[in-house]
């Protein structure tokens, strides 16, 4: 058994993992000529200059492909990380909204993020579900705010009650860190990071994004998500119409 939450997460991973193999087999095709004419002008097959100005500036020759490609594979690999990250925190707070809606201990889901609400507010929402999603929204987006998203992780355990492997958060955590830098960034790393990762390559202050980053980034979450769903599940916080077989 597993939450929904769980399974939506899985189905956008597959999807993003059809985007990396689409960009590795258009390289390789680059590659291997099958998208080039040594006749034309044009970088690759079907460059229409009327409506790709961009790409029509670049010259027919290898460097100017392997560039090309280079930056296209660079830019999924960024966008990959972002993605995963967002699916991720979009996973823990749907977890989060729904075991308070099956009446899990409203302490220790608030915790140290008190906060007031307008009574009128309260009856303009309508219902509980609506009333446990703006408590566990509020409450998420101050974890979220501490921007450590070692704290955010930890603190959603202890909040839960979960007893999820450390050694797995700490395994996806230099992964997941490099989203910040590539948002505010462009990818540039803090000597800190660098130091507190070695096994993370980084070339002129900015994190390498390859095939070995992106692998070691998919396993790591994949295994902790898959570790947190376990035990969100042995714990029973979920009504049963929020799991499937």
């Amino acid at each position: 058994m597993k939450s929904k939450a769980y399974h939506a997460l899985q189905q956008k991973l597959i999807y993003f993992d059809d985007d990396l193999e689409l960009i590795e087999v258009l390289r390789i095709g680059v590659e291997n000529g099958d998208l080039t004419e040594s006749a034309s002008k044009y970088i690759l097959k079907n460059v229409d200059s009327t409506k790709h100005a961009h790409i029509a500036r670049r010259r027919n020759s290898n460097g100017s492909r392997t560039l090309v490609m280079t930056h296209l594979r660079s830019s999924v690999y960024s966008s990959y990380i972002k993605d995963v990250y967002e699916e991720l925190t979009h996973y823990l707070r749907t977890i989060l909204e729904q075991a308070s809606k099956n009446g899990f201990n409203a302490g220790r889901i608030i915790g140290e993020h008190s906060f007031k609400v307008d009574a009128k507010t309260v009856l303009e929402l309508g219902n509980w579900d609506a009333v446990c999603k703006m408590v566990t929204d509020s409450v998420f987006q101050s974890l979220e705010s501490e921007k450590s998203t070692l704290k955010l992780l930890e603190k959603m355990a202890n909040k839960l009650a979960l007893n999820v492997d450390m050694t797995l958060i700490h395994a996806a955590l230099p992964y997941l860190e490099i989203r910040h830098f590539l948002v505010h960034s462009d990818g540039k790393v803090t000597p800190e990071y660098k130091a507190a990762h070695k096994n993370i390559p980084v070339q002129n202050g900015y994190v390498v994004l390859n095939s070995t980053f992106i692998d070691g980034l998919r396993s790591s979450i994949k295994a902790l998500v898959a570790n947190f769903d376990k035990e969100v599940i042995n714990a029973g916080l979920l009504k049963k119409e929020d799991t499937q077989g």
